[in-house]
């Protein structure tokens, strides 16, 4: 079964996967996301996960969060006491000033090659991602004089809607605005189960 959602500048389809008689499971809806030619993917995903609560229009005002130290960063991602999903924030770190040489590999790594360019977020959805997100910490930290070229947002997770998988930077940036989307790197993603 498939129904049209109005309001949609793009063609989106909702389908719900009706169970069978011979099995009692139970689908969820699966929305497929149909672009245009020449619409930019990266657009409607955007597009997609800044609408508001209400899905009425997308979110124009960026979120902001408190600013701590990598130092605070470290604490949270420390305290593991077995179960997933514990933590209510996650992080957001942003290059914010050019740094040195040294910094190069570790900030390639994290896809935050230039200031004001790019996130990466740490978050404790599962035990082995905050166990990762605690390594990216300590690593940042270790680093010299790191604190000074970089930033870390505090986020509460009660306003996330999204989790997004990419390392288009552009498209993190874009969807950290938002502040309604968690976004992981590939290499977070391989980490979290």
């Amino acid at each position: 079964k498939s129904d049209h959602i109005p309001g949609n500048d793009y063609k989106t389809k909702v389908f719900t996967l009706e169970p069978s008689s011979s099995t009692k499971t139970t689908y969820g809806a699966v929305t497929i996301e149909i672009t245009f030619d020449g619409d930019a993917v990266d657009d409607v995903l955007y597009h997609r996960c800044a609408k508001d609560v209400s899905n009425t229009s997308p979110r124009n005002d960026e979120i902001h969060g408190k600013i701590v130290s990598l130092n605070k960063v470290t604490e949270l991602f420390s305290k593991n006491d077995g179960n997933s999903d514990i933590l209510s924030h996650y992080i957001v770190i942003r290059r914010k000033a050019g740094g040195t040489k040294t910094h190069r590999r570790l900030f390639d790594k994290l896809h935050l090659r230039r200031p004001e360019e790019g996130a990466v977020f740490l978050t404790g959805l599962t035990s082995k991602l905050q166990l990762d997100s605690w390594k990216i910490a300590k690593e940042l930290l270790r680093e010299r004089g790191v604190e000074k070229v970089i930033e870390c947002e505090l986020r509460s997770r009660d306003e996330l809607r999204y989790v997004v998988v990419t390392d288009d930077v552009f498209l993190t940036e874009r969807l950290a605005r938002s502040g309604v989307t968690l976004v992981l790197s590939y290499r977070q993603l391989e980490r979290m189960f």
